[in-house]
């Protein structure tokens, strides 16, 4: 991570993310269970150049030093190379393309994405195996794939990241999934995320629905591992939690409340009628019974309304005093 931060003039370590993450389009080549979205993505449903030029200058008039690209898939914009190049001009030091790793599998396509100006590839990858991570994601051979393009991009010296959705098909492989990412791959950026229980995710039954209780065993594991490595966490790694939870680890959550350093981070709000950029978790989110003693109470988002559906309120419990930091700090807080 050291020696992505001095190569491509990232923030020193310890500075907070100020960042833009832009949903570029609808457009998906691969069918994930655990998918927010209600049906497959629309192909070719694309936000124009243009609108997404406009809020990456707004972002950047605001601070903001992070440039994330999501979707759908990325990677199959059409003019997914002229809006890394808007980026990089408009001075956005950290570029990153949050990708299944399909076309980064093609070694062209990824040299094009690095020429441009992207230098850190986030890859969706969901499990240790072929056969679990090609179930999830609905694509025969995407493993294979999604390991090649790990291998591409960090030939070209990219920073690679990786993206993990939580489910029970996989939760189990936690352990070892991070294991697996440090010894046999040697990526240190992780990022697990508890699914929303929306679209697909919710359609798919008990397969899929994994509670948090059930989940955090293996969590605690992989963590313990990293700590006992070493491994620092890059950014707040641990999505769609809530402190409640697993208050050691709080300091790693991302998206689970409006605390100070959150409300710095020039992240664009979606307007009415536009799918122009990423809303506040907080939509999605909902108050128990037990919130109202928290002392997180003022600023925490909430439960997934989804979640909360299927498994019911009694795992969450209000905190009394706020937690200690875990002893792994993201290099970015």
């Amino acid at each position: 991570m050291r020696e992505a931060v001095k190569k491509f003039n990232w923030p020193p370590p310890g500075s907070p993310v100020k960042g833009v993450e832009l949903l570029v389009g609808e457009g998906c080549n691969a069918r994930c269970l655990f998918c927010c979205s209600a049906s497959p993505r629309a192909a070719g449903a694309w936000r124009p150049w243009r609108e997404i030029c406009a809020d990456l200058a707004r972002a950047r008039s605001r601070g903001a030093w992070l440039a994330s690209f999501s979707g759908g898939e990325a990677a199959l914009h059409p003019d997914i190379f002229r809006i890394l190049r808007s980026a990089a001009k408009l001075g956005f030091s950290f570029i990153q393309i949050i990708t299944n790793g399909l076309r980064f599998a093609d070694g062209e396509f990824a040299a094009g994405a690095a020429a441009a100006g992207a230098n850190e590839i986030k890859i969706s990858l969901h499990a240790r195996d072929a056969a679990t991570h090609d179930r999830t994601v609905g694509v025969r051979g995407a493993f294979s794939k999604a390991l090649r393009a790990i291998e591409n991009c960090s030939a070209l010296g990219l920073k690679v990241s990786a993206n993990f959705a939580v489910t029970k098909l996989n939760y189990r492989q936690l352990p070892a999934f991070t294991k697996f990412m440090a010894e046999d791959l040697r990526l240190t950026g992780f990022c697990f995320m508890f699914s929303f229980y929306e679209g697909r995710m919710l359609g798919g039954g008990k397969k899929l629905r994994v509670s948090y209780s059930a989940a955090l065993p293996y969590l605690r594991k992989a963590l313990k591992y990293m700590e006992k490595e070493g491994i620092r966490p890059e950014t707040k790694m641990l999505s769609n939690f809530t402190p409640c939870l697993a208050p050691e680890y709080s300091n790693l959550m991302s998206d689970w409340g409006a605390g100070e350093q959150e409300k710095d981070s020039p992240v664009l709000q979606a307007r009415p009628g536009e799918a122009a950029a990423v809303a506040r978790h907080s939509s999605r989110k909902k108050k128990t019974q037990a919130c109202a003693a928290c002392v997180y109470r003022k600023i925490c988002y909430g439960v997934d309304d989804g979640y909360l559906r299927s498994f019911g309120e009694s795992e969450f419990k209000p905190l009394a005093v706020k937690p200690s930091a875990f002893p792994l700090r993201p290099f970015y807080p």
